[in-house]
Order: structure tokens, then sequence, then C-alpha cells
């Protein structure tokens, strides 16, 4: 496998390279929280050029607020010949971002940018979830002005809402994820498309998950990387449909509780 290509980004809070990181620590003001998070891009071929404003993107949200993070670090990841793949260049980062002590970590792709309101927006939900995803907003191609995306759904808070809708109402893969959980699951590798909801799905059924009403992060549609793996939408669609009607057959299985019954709660 092609060796991964770091780029550690401080200069978010003014500083650079990753020389900086505990730099970046002791700039920060005292708070009550003290946690790192770590952004992870991977730079795939052709995305070379969009993911300078990429960075720009997340260096202005940092700007905005640090939210409950007292450490924000830009990790992207160099795939721009294809050899690596983006599933191994994120599971590259996760295993960085542990050795690095990130308590929770952010996806964001190459051809998207980080809302400014990210970091603050997250801050009421980091005590009791696991995962958080906002809402899918989206610049149309030739278009420089973000939209939400007409008919989404606006509200998850569990797997099971999560199976009951069509996939591109749902969820994108800009999120904030306690790096525990994401190393624990991994991005299939054998994958050439729908690694990104095959991960969500075992998030959602292994941790605290909920899609809030705040924008995280803005799709930049029709810029999608043409490596050796990548697909169009169409196979995109297939794939994720499989995997979800596969969820959906395990979950109403003979002998599993009914997923909507209630559940008493146990001894406090």
């Amino acid at each position: 496998m092609a060796q991964a290509g770091w780029n550690l980004d401080g200069r978010a809070q003014g500083l650079s390279g990753a020389a900086s990181a505990r730099m970046v620590t002791a700039r920060q003001p005292v708070v009550e929280w003290r946690m790192k998070c770590l952004v992870i891009t991977p730079v795939g071929p052709g995305h070379e050029e969009l993911a300078d404003a990429c960075r720009q993107s997340v260096r202005r949200a940092v700007a905005a607020s640090t939210g409950p993070f007292s450490s924000i670090l830009h990790l992207v990841v160099d795939d721009s010949s294809g050899r690596i793949g983006r599933s191994a260049a994120r599971n590259h980062a996760i295993g960085k971002a542990l050795e690095m002590g990130a308590d929770w970590l952010f996806f964001l792709d190459a051809d998207d940018l980080m809302a400014e309101p990210a970091f603050s927006a997250v801050q009421p939900y980091i005590g009791g979830y696991d995962a958080v995803w906002g809402q899918i907003c989206e610049m149309l191609p030739g278009s420089d002005a973000p939209r939400l995306r007409p008919g989404q759904v606006a509200a998850i808070s569990s797997f099971d809402d999560l199976l009951s809708h069509p996939p591109y109402l749902t969820l994108q893969i800009g999120h904030f994820v306690r790096s525990a959980l994401a190393a624990s699951i991994g991005f299939d590798q054998t994958l050439d498309c729908g690694e990104d909801f095959a991960f969500y799905c075992e998030e959602w059924s292994r941790g605290r998950c909920i899609k809030i009403g705040d924008v995280l992060f803005i799709n930049r549609r029709g810029r999608h990387s043409q490596g050796p793996r990548s697909a169009d939408g169409r196979r995109w669609l297939d794939t994720v449909e499989a995997l979800l009607a596969g969820h959906r057959a395990q979950r109403l299985a003979p002998g599993r509780p009914d997923p909507d019954e209630p559940v008493m709660p146990g001894p406090a």
C-alpha cells in the first residue's frame, strides 16, 4: 500500500506545521473543556486545488469559535495519486489521530467546506453523544450560494429513523465523532463506494448519534475525485440501498425485539 503523506495544519490558530501542535493548546484561553479535535481530509486525484479552499474554511471556523475544544488541528492526507484510496487514507488518519491523543474527529472531504459555526454548534451535544451530524447543505455547480437540500430529513435520533429514509436525504460525510468509536469501526477498504454509509450504520448501531438542525459543513456538488476507484451517483445509491436493506432485514429478523418497542430502564 502506498505511504500516506501527512500535512498537519495548525495555521488556523496562527501557527504552522506539526511542531505547532503543543503551542496551539498553550495559546487557548483556560476553559472548562480540555479536548482535542482533528479535522481529517483526504486529498484525492483532482482535488489538490480544491483542498486550499477547504483548509481556509477550517481556519475561518476555528477563528470564529473553538467551541468545546482546547485544540483543533487539520490533518490532510495526500492521496493525489489515487494509490491509497479514501477509505485507507481516512483509516491512516484515524490511527494518527489516536497517536496524537485526539478525543474527537471531524471528517471533511477536500472538495467541501467547513461551516464557520461548526465548532460552537456541536458544543451542546458533546457530553451526551458519540457522533453528531448537521443539515445537508450544498453548493450547486456554477453557484457560490449554499442552500439546504430540499426534502431532507431534518432530525434523526435513532438508527431506525436513519433506515426509514432514502440515504441522499439523511446524512453526509461531514460529522463529528469520538475518535475511540471511529477507531473501533474503520472504513471498509474493500468498497469502491458506499463505505461512507457502511461507516455511519456502524456508528448508529454502536453509539449515541444525532442529526441536529445546524449546518456543520457545505458540500460542493459536482467536484468528485476522479481516481481509479471512483464511482458515479447511480452506483453509490445502488450500493447504499443494498446495505440499508440488509440492516433493515437484520433488525426485523425473527426473535429480535421490535426496535420500536419501548425499553424499560434498568436499575440506576
